[in-house]
Order: structure tokens, then sequence, then C-alpha cells
């Protein structure tokens, strides 16, 4: 489940900071050390079975968008482009967080406290599996 949450956090700073999918990959800052405005976390026991599936179906979008946009904006021809695709990229996460359910606060909050929280990531793995999303091998 290492793997999960590695791009789990990740995907949540890319949603958080609108930084590059290459950059999230290359240093994986935790929404916890994002400068800026941050939400405080939610208590683990205040999110609903409905905000881990919206999560589990959104981290899987999210991670896919990282993918897609990682190799463009590694390969793009110049700072404008690749700003420009990095603006992409997050528009496109953010609104799959959204047509999964929840907002990127919500996502950004359930990543964080699922980095400390063994109980949050196993119903967030249940879920994935039952969404039909298998969770990463290491």
């Amino acid at each position: 489940m290492r793997k999960p949450l590695a791009t789990l956090a990740a995907s949540a700073a890319v949603i958080a900071l609108g930084v590059t999918a290459a950059q999230a990959q290359t240093q994986q800052p935790t929404p916890a050390e994002a400068p800026g405005n941050q939400a405080a976390p939610q208590a683990t026991s205040d999110i609903t079975d409905e905000q881990v599936n919206s999560f589990a179906l959104a981290m899987n979008q999210v991670s896919s968008l990282n993918q897609k946009y990682s190799a463009q904006i590694q390969g793009a021809s110049d700072d404008t482009a690749r700003a420009e695709l990095q603006q992409k990229a997050a528009s496109e996460m953010s609104q799959a967080v959204q047509q999964a359910g929840i907002t990127p606060e919500e996502y950004n909050q359930i990543a964080q406290a699922a980095q400390g929280d063994a109980e949050l990531r196993a119903r967030i793995g249940q879920a994935m599996q039952a969404n039909g999303v298998a969770p990463a091998a290491n």
C-alpha cells in the first residue's frame, strides 16, 4: 500500500498547490509541508464511507492525469509550455476530484489524514478494490 500512499500524497499536493505533476513525482511534498492556506485536517472518524469512496475514485483519476501530464511537462520545450501544461493538469485534476463527488479541499484533508492513519488507508484500499482499482504494487 506504500506506492498508492506516495501517489496519494503527490496527487494531493498537485491539487492543493497547482504544482506540476513532474514536480509532485520528484519532490512528493505532503499537504502538511505545503505553504499557503490549508484547512485543518479532518478527523478520521468524521470521514464517511461515501467520502472515502469518492476519494478512491478521485485518486485513481488524479493518478492517471498525473501520469499523462508528467511526461508532457518533462518534455516541454520551454518554461512557458511547461507552465501551460502544469495549469491544464491542475485544472483537470481539480475537475476530476469534483466529478468524483468531493471538493479539492476534502480530497486534500483525506489525503493528509490518511498519511498518519493506517485504518483510513485500509478503508481507502478497500474502496479502491470495490471500485475495481487495484492498489499498485511496491
